[in-house]
């Protein structure tokens, strides 16, 4: 099958023969994820002359995704040089990160660490000891417990079990 290519020619691509080595371990080593292994092709099939429409339907990879990625390594290529001359030690790992998922914005955890571990440190305790005429523990009972204390204004009976999970 012949792909045709349609719109801009895909911005070149460059990989140092040193870099193309640690992509190409990469590939091998079995304690690679998936995902890294799939964007390290995509930047040696680039590399290779690829378009990013080939490269989609060789990686079953959709073509915005793979014009980030190309995108990517294109905007670091000069300071994974820079990485590979001054510290080449540290290359691998600059092009791991480089490949990785970025964090990914979103809603600020609604309760803290401490306040997780304070709740299940409830479910923990003899109910009798907090003046609890209950056997054992409910979500219910917990989250009244953990209001009460002051640990948190308020709790969902749900977000109780998830912890308790």
């Amino acid at each position: 099958m012949i792909i045709v290519a349609r719109g801009p020619k895909a911005s070149e691509l460059l990989v140092s023969d040193t870099q193309r080595e640690i992509l190409e371990q990469l590939i091998r080593r079995r304690s690679t994820s998936q995902s890294l292994a799939k964007r390290v092709r995509l930047v040696l099939e680039a590399a290779g002359g690829l378009s990013n429409t080939a490269i989609g339907g060789l990686l079953p990879m959709d073509r915005p995704r793979v014009v980030l990625w190309r995108k990517r390594w294109i905007e670091q290529y000069l300071e994974l040089c820079q990485i590979e001359q001054a510290h080449p030690e540290e290359l691998e790992a600059a092009i791991v990160q480089l490949l990785s998922d970025q964090p990914r914005p979103g809603t600020p955890p609604t309760f803290t660490e401490q306040q997780v571990l304070q709740i299940v440190a409830i479910a923990c305790e003899d109910p009798s000891a907090s003046g609890r005429s209950i056997s054992h523990w409910t979500s219910r009972e917990v989250r009244d417990e953990a209001i009460k204390r002051g640990i948190v204004a308020s709790i969902s009976v749900t977000q109780v079990g998830r912890f308790l999970k």
